[in-house]
């Protein structure tokens, strides 16, 4: 049986946050159209970290079993000198578990994607349509008509609300708001995925490692069921550049050139790099207005030193969720949603760019973080005991 249009949701986007959202809203009753404007389904990007704030909230969406088998969870997170290899901390990730409730994984982001495509299939309510593109939405009272080119045409979908999961440079944000650009940190990423198979054992170890150089960071751990690892370098950059550029080895900055054996043997096994700017924007007063809101990147992008950018997106949809399951009008539950969680988010953005300039730090403030670090061991993650221990 077809639900009415007043339980019929409209999501732009199929990502992390885009299919959890719309598996969130199928459990709250809700029939659920997703547009995708790619023509086919698949994640870009390499690793994950999913802390336990977040795979508390898969768990609830019914997906933490369909990607356990393909997630690692870390032993410890170890902190170390790039330059030296001098570990300056080591904390215990073992019992994430039994502290908070819930695990503690890395994975490939491919993994999780395919797990919520799949889950998204599966469910009766859910209809995802490829190379559908956002053109714009006009909102009346009974709720929002959504322009969509598909097809070499341009449609029509009805529902009761809209929400805006199309990332970093959404469209109905931009609908919303106004069109601005995302805040540029003068930081790019380069991220590989590295086989496991000639590298030295101690190099694939179930841990994360987070190395300090003198200028910029790497962050490395396993995924794909140990046999690759995803390294992420960070270095400053003036230059934007275009997203998901291809990178070989000679092209990484010097500064690699004097980091300790363990990563240049990583280096050297990298098939090569896609390089990244570093984004974010300063929260918004109000996410959404009458039948339309925002959800993930497109609400809240953040930089990736909290290792939170999916989490965050997850919670939204549960939340989101939570809120339209019973409203018998959406638009003061949107309201609800929003109010429930732009506070966090907003936490999460201001942290995530405390991270990297603590990660980044130099001179006085260099040498004061580690001295300081080896202090602090596992109160480390216990400092950070609210963002793991929340729940939806």
């Amino acid at each position: 049986m077809t639900l009415p249009r007043s339980r019929s949701l409209i999501v732009a986007g199929a990502g992390i946050g885009g299919l959890s959202a719309a598996l969130a809203l199928a459990k709250a009753n809700y029939r659920v159209v997703v547009l995708e404007r790619a023509l086919s389904l698949g994640e870009s990007g390499a690793g994950l970290q999913l802390s336990p704030n977040a795979t508390r909230a898969l768990r609830e969406l019914g997906i933490l079993e369909a990607i356990r088998p393909h997630a690692i969870e870390p032993r410890a997170l170890i902190v170390a000198k790039a330059t030296s290899g001098r570990e300056l901390l080591r904390a215990d990730l073992s019992e994430a578990e039994a502290r908070y409730g819930a695990p503690w994984f890395v994975l490939a982001r491919s993994d999780l994607h395919r797990a919520l495509v799949q889950a998204a299939e599966d469910t009766v309510d859910v209809e995802i349509k490829t190379g559908a593109e956002f053109i714009d939405f006009a909102d009346h009272t009974r709720g929002v008509t959504v322009s969509v080119h598909i097809d070499n045409q341009d449609r029509e979908e009805l529902g009761a609300a809209l929400i805006g999961a199309d990332g970093l440079r959404s469209n109905v944000r931009t609908r919303l708001h106004g069109k601005t650009a995302p805040r540029f940190h003068r930081l790019a990423a380069w991220r590989a995925l590295i086989p496991t198979r000639n590298l030295p054992a101690a190099m694939t170890e179930p841990v994360v490692r987070l190395w300090f150089a003198d200028e910029g960071h790497a962050v490395q751990y396993p995924v794909a069921n140990g046999e690759r690892i995803n390294l992420v370098l960070v270095f400053p950059e003036a230059r934007e550049g275009i997203d998901g550029e291809e990178k070989k080895l000679d092209q990484l900055p010097a500064v690699c050139a004097k980091w300790a054996t363990p990563l240049q043997d990583l280096l050297a096994a990298a098939p090569s790099f896609r390089r990244f700017a570093l984004y974010d924007r300063p929260p918004l007063a109000n996410w959404g207005k009458s039948h339309a809101t925002l959800l993930g990147d497109a609400a809240h992008p953040m930089l990736p030193f909290m290792a939170q950018g999916a989490a965050a997106a997850i919670e939204d949809a549960v939340s989101l969720g939570r809120h339209l399951r019973s409203a018998e009008d959406v638009v003061p539950a949107l309201r609800a949603y929003e109010a429930a969680r732009a506070p966090r988010t907003a936490r999460l953005q201001a942290a995530s760019i405390e991270n990297g300039r603590a990660y980044h730090a130099s001179g006085a403030k260099r040498f004061a973080r580690d001295v300081l670090l080896p202090l602090l061991g596992t109160r480390l993650i216990a400092r950070n005991d609210w963002v793991y221990r929340y729940r939806v």
